[in-house]
């Protein structure tokens, strides 16, 4: 501990005075990755880079040469084509500056410009253009070169003085199927509403509108095949097999707006004669519901589709408003609060249940219904069970109980039967591939269950009772049963493997063999966690006759990197650890070779490829050159004693050029815990909520962040605890200038900001967001984004109280704020907005009221209609540079800028933001 924190003394490195200072002006321009793809033969990189503002562009990377293609607004870029010559297909927009002043006009959205589609060889550079872009998708297995995609026509105008009166043209949609095998376009329809294409490439079928005649079609070898038509009514969803050997789509004949009864046709792509599969009336006076999307599973021995009670059909209203009532009941009988009914009401709505045709035998059968809401395939199509849960006898409870728990059932695909395997799991579930197994965690008891989902096959079986070591996540401080470590998934014959803290376990659901550590105890001996990592996005099942890898973190030191796990299991080889959290890994489809990010605090997330053994790298992307232009500051873990002598630590972040010889203004950050995150990056940006520490080591600050632990009951005394015994430290260490420390948080964070400034007045200035103030109201609010209450938290989660507000009222009182507001003496700038999903905002209003009223220098910034997290990109520069202004005031004792000292009368707001001094 004492090395550990010897090394705060010591500054960072020389000044380099050519470095500018991180501000607003820098993050416009700063980049962010999106969704990296590696071609089949490892040879191409295509990824989205992303300013905040301005155009985004696709690159292509070609590893043979080391060069790079970009393609200018182009996004949603997708790889198809043969393994040895690719293509890229891309949606290009248009330019940043056009959709601004699109939007400043009004420019309505059907006459805005729109997408085009880019097609590019990446062997020859050939480039095919199509303007007026509605919608594509990529065949993107077995090698194909097929892309479909739909656009809009506008038929040229006739302006000859021969025709005085030509009928005026009409815009459609036409669909191409574009095969890069063929030289382009093989197959063209116009009036296309939609389509779908299976992901070989093979099968096409779409859905034709005429003036008075809908029609569907399927399109397979280069024949198009009628199989529906009428002259009124509607179509609904489409489906295709991945192999493209069969489809299925929903039709209705009704026109009503609402009520109208749907029915799912079949078919093969070799026998295209479409069969009826169900219609209204077909089971239990279920009819097929537009809203249950017909879908193949992946070998396409299964198609499953929705059903519901039919429609009600709505009468005519008659009445005008005035004459009508407007209200909510609710009513204790409800297992659903009002509030989750009303979140959900369209969800509600549209509920349908799954039914399941096989496609083999031509059978089908209602696998859902009311009382049993959810069921799981297994992973095979010759699985003969699937998962079920019911989640109806803890709805009701659910109030104030944790959410989840749920009855677990194993259901019969083939006959619809369904038998009882456990009772209130509160925790994860899973089905094996083969649909032998259901695993699942007993977090009352501590560890993994299993049960043959077969009866007569074997009874509840413990999958880790003979392990010596926890199950469950360590230090778990809330008021509840302890989460699971997890679970990686199922082996080939069954088994399960699952985590300890540190290893992975393979254990029987049969019960006949004991756990076997694949790891062989090497994380636990090292202190190195080991989590699988599934490199084949099509697997189902862990195959352990090859090597495996394996993510690692190393709990001593934070580092992370990557094992590998031998066959059969063993020792594990250590590829790469250092430094650095490892976010993302692909491989190549047909070849070794490795695509992944890695990070730190001065480190972007940039993209890298390797060898499976991450050796011969090769940087492919720089995202974020300008970053070496400006200074950045560096990361520390520092420990120190709490206020009960228990050991503590956290983070601290320095300036570039820190100097131990001065003390520094400090803004201390916290939620719960951060250590484990020290190798986070968090790129320049306005904040959503919170400081960006890259940001304010830049203008000069030391940002610390505690981590928390906490006693069910004392969350406040907890923060309490770690946080001031943590200023403390700084302070005695000469790092932090005692009369200079502010604090900041959000949600959790800000609660905790409220109520540490009741207890001390040893920090200058405080900027709590979406703060909880009074914890007896609040416990019986409401998550105004899902409808959920509140009182859950308080008793078994975050808030940790431990217990209802008529079993702990003391602890309710000694927790909240607000009735200890007369206390606080700390200037606070408060942020609370009104449509906050997850705080009520009246909760800030109420600690706002009471600073106020006790004459505390206090302001509270509503973003109207934003919710807990900020995300309207004008808002979130408005408030990083109101907090940042709050602070350079009373930390560095810069002039309080006009809205500070004038306030903002609502007849100013929207004319003058008053942001300058």
């Amino acid at each position: 501990m004492a090395a550990l924190c010897a090394g705060l003394l010591f500054g960072t490195g020389n000044v380099q005075a050519q470095k500018k200072t991180l501000g607003q002006e820098a993050f416009d321009g700063w980049r962010q990755i999106a969704a990296p793809r590696i071609s089949d033969d490892g040879r191409w990189t295509v990824y989205g880079l992303n300013p905040a503002r301005g155009d985004g562009q696709t690159v292509v990377y070609d590893a043979s040469n080391g060069t790079t293609d970009t393609l200018r607004r182009a996004s949603d870029a997708r790889l198809f084509g043969p393994a040895g010559a690719p293509w890229v297909a891309a949606k290009v927009g248009p330019t940043f500056a056009q959709r601004r002043r699109e939007k400043i006009a009004k420019t309505p959205k059907d006459r805005r410009r729109p997408d085009t589609l880019l097609l590019v060889s990446l062997l020859s550079d050939e480039r095919v253009v199509v303007p007026r872009l509605k919608e594509f998708q990529v065949a993107d297995r077995e090698g194909s070169g097929v892309v479909a995609y739909l656009y809009e026509v506008v038929p040229a105008t006739d302006t000859s003085t021969a025709v005085k009166k030509a009928p005026k043209s009409k815009k459609f949609n036409r669909l191409v199927l574009w095969n890069t095998a063929a030289g382009g376009d093989s197959t063209v329809v116009d009036s296309v509403e939609n389509f779908a294409l299976s992901r070989n490439g093979k099968l096409l079928l779409y859905t034709r509108k005429g003036d008075s005649l809908r029609s569907v079609w399927a399109c397979a070898d280069g024949q198009r095949t009628e199989l529906y038509r009428a002259s009124a009514g509607r179509t609904g969803t489409l489906a295709v097999d991945e192999a493209g050997r069969q489809g299925a789509y929903l039709v209705t004949p009704d026109t009503t707006a609402t009520g109208a009864r749907y029915e799912l046709y079949y078919f093969t792509a070799k026998k295209p004669q479409p069969q009826r599969i169900a219609a209204q009336g077909a089971a239990n006076g279920f009819t097929v519901s537009e809203f249950g999307k017909p879908e193949f599973s992946r070998e396409g021995g299964w198609l499953t589709f929705g059903m519901n009670v039919p429609p009600r059909v709505v009468p005519k209203d008659t009445l005008p408003e005035d004459e009508k009532s407007a209200f909510d009941l609710w009513s204790y009988t409800d297992t659903l609060l009002m509030t989750q009914q009303l979140a959900n009401v369209k969800r509600l709505k549209e509920r349908s249940y799954r039914a399941a045709y096989d496609t083999r035998t031509g059978k089908w059968v209602l696998l859902e219904d009311k009382e049993l809401a959810s069921v799981a395939f297994a992973g095979n199509d010759d699985a003969p069970y699937a998962l079920g849960t019911d989640v109806r006898p803890y709805e009701w409870a659910s109030t104030w109980e944790s959410p989840g728990t749920k009855d677990l059932y194993a259901v019969d695909v083939r006959t619809g039967g369904r038998r009882l395997l456990a009772k209130g799991v509160r925790a994860q579930a899973s089905i094996s591939p083969d649909g032998r197994y259901v695993a699942w965690y007993d977090a009352p008891a501590a560890e993994w269950k299993a049960a043959a989902t077969e009866a007569g096959k074997g009874g509840e079986v413990s999958l880790s009772r003979a392990i010596p070591y926890p199950m469950s996540v360590p230090d778990f401080d809330m008021p509840d049963y302890p989460s699971a470590e997890g679970m990686a998934g199922w082996t080939a014959d069954g088994r399960a493997v699952i985590y300890d803290r540190f290893d992975l376990w393979l254990a029987d659901p049969s019960g006949r063999r004991a756990p076997e550590c694949l790891t062989r105890g090497a994380g636990r001996r090292d202190s190195v966690r080991f989590r699988y990592v599934r490199l084949d996005p099509q697997e189902r099942t862990i195959d352990l006759s090859r090597p495996a890898l394996l993510s690692a973190f190393d709990r001593s030191s934070r580092d992370g990197g990557y094992y590998r796990l031998p066959a059969g299991g063993g020792e594990p080889e250590k590829l790469v650890m250092d430094g650095h959290k490892y976010t993302f890994v692909a491989k190549a489809k047909e070849a070794d070779v490795l695509l992944w990010q890695r990070e730190n605090f001065r480190e972007y997330r940039d993209l890298w490829r390797s060898g499976l053994s991450f050796a011969d790298l090769q940087k492919v992307s720089d995202a974020n050159p300008q970053a070496a232009r400006y200074e950045w500051g560096s990361v520390r873990r520092v420990a120190w004693e709490d206020m009960n002598g228990v050991p503590a630590e956290g983070l601290l972040y320095l300036p570039e050029d820190y100097d131990s010889t001065r003390r520094y203004p400090v803004i201390v950050y916290f939620y719960e815990t951060h250590t484990d995150d020290i190798h986070k990056h968090v790129h320049p940006q306005p904040s959503w909520s919170i400081v960006i520490p890259a940001v304010c080591t830049s203008q000069d600050y030391v940002v610390f962040m505690p981590d928390i632990r906490y006693r069910t009951g004392y969350p406040g005394q907890s923060c309490y605890d770690a946080v001031v015994s943590g200023a403390r430290m700084l302070i005695d260490r000469g790092i932090a200038d005692p009369r200079r420390i502010g604090l900041q948080g959000q949600s959790w964070g800000g609660y905790q900001i409220a109520y540490l400034v009741t207890r001390t007045n040893m920090f200058r200035c405080a900027s709590p967001g979406a703060p909880v103030s009074n914890m007896t109201s609040a416990s019986g609010g409401i998550r105004w984004g899902s409808g959920m209450p509140r009182m859950f938290q308080y008793e078994h989660g975050q808030s940790r109280i431990g217990g209802s507000l008529w079993e702990r009222p003391i602890e309710y009182i000694e927790n909240s704020p607000l009735f200890f507001a007369n206390k606080v003496r700390t200037p606070m700038l408060m942020r609370h907005d009104d449509a906050d999903e997850a705080v009520p905002w009246y909760q800030g209003i109420e600690y706002f009221l009471a600073l106020r009223r006790h004459g505390v220098p206090v302001w509270m910034v509503n973003y109207n209609g934003q919710p807990h997290n900020l995300k309207r990109y004008a808002d979130r520069l408005d408030w990083d540079r109101r907090m940042m202004q709050f602070f350079d005031h009373y930390l560095k004792d810069a002039p309080a800028p006009r809205w500070m000292r004038e306030g903002i009368p609502a007849t100013d707001k929207g004319i003058d933001p008053k942001l300058d001094y």
